[in-house]
């Protein structure tokens, strides 16, 4: 966006905060991450609160970078070209960028996914349905409708998902972040409107560079789609009724289809979604922060419904077995007697 008004002190951000928060989302929303520089406030009648996020990291004054924290989970939200309300007047586009987890966006027909950290930009009139699965975060980047290029425009239509390594998207999220922690030093109305159309210039270049990446060949357009399924895979990992005949019909495939894409790479689909939750379950088993967990419900939480299927397929993974994993990860975080753990604050 552009400063609706002249502005003559610092750039800061500011989180809007919703009521009802409780201590374990504060913690996930990560207030420190902006320091002390970042002022907070309720969230009030008047914010538009985008995506149904729980909490709000914005700047003030307002020149387009918004995160929105905790946002609403498998349903429909309805976004105009901007990704905003009526009430954000001025607004052209919006890129959007989930953290994690996957974005199904369709509109006009047309269905893409975009996976976690890839980007995609809405602008030209027509609203969108957007779903978000397992998504913590969505980053975006909101650009007044003077700002919109064909470029823009072009992308928008044809729904381009950009991804995640992309070099310009990589220094725009650069860029927006260090911003939005107060890193930069941004005073006055000449150095805000250098942001703005800095932060503008370079989703135009996004959206140009975007037809030269989209995948030409079939071999490519492969890869592409493969990517997008085991993203979708990794978001439901959890669920013990995940199956190829459901992956394939949210991706519009055949069964058929999807298996021969994984035997593309040497494996099958079930073998794929088995190494990662061994995977995630060797990782939980791991963790400090999962040791008061059970290792049946570990194997549980990562999508297994047996646990003596868990146990034999864990063992075969690592030439180990699960109890052995925790007990000797338990031995190397219990001190030796005697001995003092330093303080938080020690070096």
């Amino acid at each position: 966006m552009t400063p609706r008004e002249p502005f003559a002190g610092r750039l800061r951000p500011v989180w809007l905060l919703g009521h009802g928060l409780t201590s374990e989302e504060l913690a996930l929303i990560e207030l420190r991450a902006s320091g002390r520089l970042a002022a907070q406030r309720r969230l009030g009648p008047s914010d538009p609160v985008l995506l149904g996020a729980r909490a709000l990291l914005r700047l003030d004054p307002d020149i387009g970078p918004i995160s929105c924290f905790s946002p609403l989970q498998d349903s429909e939200l309805v976004l105009d070209a901007a990704g905003l309300d009526s009430t954000e007047a001025g607004a052209g586009g919006m890129l959007l960028r989930p953290s994690n987890g996957r974005m199904e966006v369709v509109r006009d027909g047309q269905r893409t996914v975009v996976s976690a950290r890839e980007a995609i930009f809405l602008a030209g009139g027509r609203p969108a349905s957007v779903w978000l699965r397992h998504v913590d975060r969505v980053d975006c980047l909101i650009l007044a409708s003077e700002r919109i290029t064909a470029n823009m425009l072009e992308c928008s239509a044809s729904l381009r998902v950009f991804p995640q390594n992309n070099d310009t998207l990589v220094l725009l999220g650069n860029y927006g972040a260090a911003l939005m922690r107060g890193l930069l030093p941004m005073s006055g109305p000449v150095l805000l409107q250098h942001a703005c159309a800095y932060m503008g210039d370079l989703v135009d270049i996004l959206c140009g560079e975007a037809e030269a990446q989209t995948p030409h060949t079939v071999q490519d357009r492969a890869a592409a789609r493969l990517n997008a399924i085991k993203s979708d895979i990794e978001a439901h990992l959890d669920d013990q009724a995940l199956n190829a005949s459901q992956i394939a019909l949210r991706h519009g495939i055949s069964t058929r289809y999807l298996q021969k894409l994984f035997e593309g790479e040497g494996e099958t689909f079930s073998e794929f979604v088995l190494q990662r939750r061994l995977d995630r379950a060797m990782r939980r088993l791991q963790s400090p922060d999962e040791r008061k967990r059970s290792i049946s419900e570990i194997a549980f939480d990562v999508g297994f419904g047996d646990l003596s299927y868990f146990n034999r397929t864990f063992r075969r993974r690592f030439d180990t077995s699960p109890r052995l994993v925790r007990a000797k990860h338990r031995s190397v975080l219990v001190p030796p007697a005697g001995s003092e753990l330093p303080d938080a604050g020690s070096a």
